[in-house]
């Protein structure tokens, strides 16, 4: 063989071999994060051999293709019934407990300052790496910006606004409701640059939606108009007009297809670039719906029953097995570890953080592990104005325990994701022993006091709420008694609108009184 031509093949072996190397130790992350898409808001069935665990009305191709690519994990959980707790979970790589982050108050969260962000802990392993966040970032304290946190790009510190308004009474364009598709190309772009730029990027794409109100496309919305009723529908959401803002199920299933679009923007942006092979992308929501209910689970958002914590959860990339359905537990805290070890983090993850790393399930799918400092899933929602819950899950599992009233209810989620059948009194041992380990986090990490709260809370209340909309209420009738025609019934509306707050408001004094009684 000539000797030109055995140095040439040598050569591009030696290219070929590092380059499958380099790749392979150091692959694209991106993680999709949609807002309050419930477990069934999708076309894709979250369990293999239940019909019912998908919708029948909404259309989502785009996560029926990262199904089939990647693997659906079934029994996916946020890290908190509402989303702020869950992102700050999430960046953490910890419980809301551990942070005292429970709520969407932030009265007592773990300073950031004690803690390693997630992009902060890619770049220590490893500086190549560049990274973003598109979309709702909605973390406090408000000082916990994007930046501060270790982001190279991202959209700022945004908040629900952004995902309706330009400003305060300006709609976003009737041509990106939601922000959708402005979201999706900036992330493509960013792709795009870190391909020319021959850099591995984590990317955290947060969408707004499909958190109310429910914005769509008019082309989108006139498909739903004209489809064949869901199981979910009534008569009135195909009338015109259509029923009025978050109420109509036509607005809520083009808003979600919308959604999906510009999601499948990214993975187009992936296939075309050739680095789809490379990337992992982990799809997931940061709490459960509730939009006209989540059959076959009970409860939705902002509750810890299986409708407010289990998310449609779909991973693929290198490691994961494609076309597969995991039935092991995870949940939003495990990201942190296994993103550690995707990234080739030789700095060993500390025991304070509670996840662990998904790569055996990817691999291995049912037969997989997840080895996690703490072993099982705690849940703590403190909630001042409802029904304030703490929950674990353990194995098949799962005990919930009203905060106020002591109660419990114990559940096999494997055989019972409706949780309908009570197990505490057929299985008392278990129930003592999943309260005692409950019991014994909550009490080991000084977990947030719903009376803490409503302390707060009432102060607040009787202090400022009250005052400013009683003030508010007599301008508004000193200003009617001058005013005539239209600026009259609209200022009268305004009257009914405050004078309806400041009934709810004193409604809250009632009933923090009334609970708090329960803990005396």
């Amino acid at each position: 063989m000539n000797i030109n031509l055995k140095l040439i093949i040598i050569v591009f072996f030696y290219i070929f071999f590092n380059s499958c190397k380099t790749s392979s130790s150091h692959p694209n992350i991106i993680l999709i994060l949609t807002d309050d898409q419930g477990w069934t808001d999708s076309s894709v069935r979250m369990i293999e051999d239940r019909e019912d665990s998908r919708s029948d009305f909404y259309e989502t191709p785009n996560m029926e293709r990262l199904a089939k690519e990647g693997m659906v994990f079934s029994s996916a959980y946020a890290p908190a019934p509402v989303c702020t707790p869950t992102r700050y979970s999430i960046l953490y790589g910890k419980t809301p407990t551990k942070l005292k982050h429970t709520t969407l108050k932030d009265w007592h969260a773990t300073p950031a300052e004690n803690e390693i962000s997630l992009p902060k802990m890619i770049k220590s392993a490893n500086p190549n790496y560049k990274t973003a966040h598109f979309g709702k970032w909605h973390i406090r304290p408000q000082s916990l910006t994007p930046d501060v946190v270790g982001y190279d790009v991202s959209d700022g510190p945004t908040g629900n606004f952004e995902g309706d308004w330009v400003s305060n009474g300006v709609l976003n364009s009737k041509e990106d409701p939601k922000r959708t598709f402005g979201i999706s190309k900036r992330a493509c772009e960013f792709v795009e640059k870190q391909v020319v730029n021959d850099s591995p990027f984590f990317m955290q794409v947060s969408y707004y939606a499909v958190h109310v109100q429910n914005y769509a496309l008019e082309s989108t919305k006139e498909k739903y108009r004209n489809k064949k009723p869901g199981n979910k529908s009534v008569p009135r959401d195909f009338e015109m007009p259509p029923p009025p803002l978050n109420e109509g199920i036509v607005s809520y299933a083009a808003m979600l297809e919308d959604l999906d679009t510009g999601f499948g923007m990214i993975l187009d942006k992936l296939d075309e670039l050739g680095i789809s092979e490379n990337t992992y992308v982990i799809f997931t929501s940061d709490n459960g719906g509730g939009f006209r209910g989540n059959n076959p689970l009970k409860m939705g958002k902002a509750d810890l029953w299986e409708g407010g914590i289990r998310v449609p959860t779909i991973i693929k990339g290198p490691k994961v097995i494609p076309g597969e359905y995991c039935n092991v537990p995870i949940v939003g805290w495990d990201f942190y570890p296994t993103i550690s070890e995707l990234i080739g983090n030789k700095n060993i993850i500390s025991s304070l953080h509670d996840g662990g790393s998904l790569i055996s399930v990817f691999e291995n799918g049912n037969n997989g592990k997840v080895n996690r400092n703490t072993e099982s899933l705690i849940f703590h929602y403190p909630w001042f104005s409802g029904e304030p819950e703490s929950a674990i899950r353990l194995g098949d599992y799962k005990l919930i325990r009203n905060i106020d009233t002591g109660k419990t209810w114990l559940f096999d989620v494997v055989k019972d994701i409706e949780e309908v059948n009570d197990l505490s009194d057929t299985m008392p041992l278990k129930e003592i022993e999943l309260e005692k380990i409950l019991t014994n986090y909550l009490e080991k990490h000084d977990a947030e006091n719903v009376m803490d709260f409503r302390k707060k809370r009432r102060k607040i209340i009787v202090e400022t709420a009250i005052p400013a909309e009683e003030d508010r209420l007599q301008k508004i009738k000193r200003e009617l008694k001058s005013l005539k025609g239209k600026k009259k019934n609209d200022l009268e509306i305004k009257l009914k609108k405050t004078e309806k707050y400041l009934n709810w408001l004193k409604s809250q004094i009632i009933f923090i009184d009334e609970r708090s009684k329960l803990h005396l």
